[in-house]
């Protein structure tokens, strides 16, 4: 039996690429999401007042909630790319100007605070145990979804007591 041979330089590249262009999809993807959900919310919140109708204000909380729960799903899909990204890149001995140390970077902080090491002089066994499963429960993008959804169901509540709007 032969042993198997080290991937060569050209398929490694095809692979960052594919790598890097799954990473941007899932982003893009979520993007888009966003902004339907945040489109149909805010819609949701118009219909609302227009028609003086406090369950829609409850209908409404929902969006950042399906928001949050397709941001945590995309980040559970993206850390175990960063992470792939960056083992490629040191294969190919990309340590310098390293784009997945950029992505880590912006969308995973967490694999980054390892103190007193720069990601880029990581080994791949270190980036392995830093991967993300998923973004955090508890960060700026989480708190402010929460927040809007509590604003909505106090508009529901205020609209119903305090406006006399009708339930439904």
């Amino acid at each position: 039996m032969d042993a198997p041979q080290a991937p060569n330089h050209e398929s490694l590249q095809l692979e960052l690429q594919e790598a890097i262009v799954t990473y941007r999809h899932w982003l893009s993807s979520f993007t888009q999401i966003s902004a339907f959900i945040g489109t149909v919310t805010a819609v949701l919140v118009t219909y609302g007042f227009s028609q003086k109708i406090a369950v829609i204000f409850l209908l409404a909380g929902a969006g950042p909630m399906f928001i949050l729960v397709m941001y945590r799903q995309v980040g559970s899909i993206t850390g175990p790319l960063v992470s792939l990204i960056l083992r490629i890149e040191r294969k190919l001995l990309i340590r310098k100007d390293s784009l997945g140390a950029t992505y880590a970077r912006i969308t995973h902080q967490s694999m980054v605070s390892v103190p007193g090491s720069r990601i880029e002089d990581l080994t791949d066994e270190e980036i392995c145990d830093l991967s993300p499963r998923g973004y955090p429960l508890w960060g700026p993008i989480p708190i402010a979804l929460y927040a809007s959804t509590l604003v909505q169901v106090v508009l529901f509540v205020l609209s119903l007591t305090v406006f006399n709007y009708r339930f439904i």
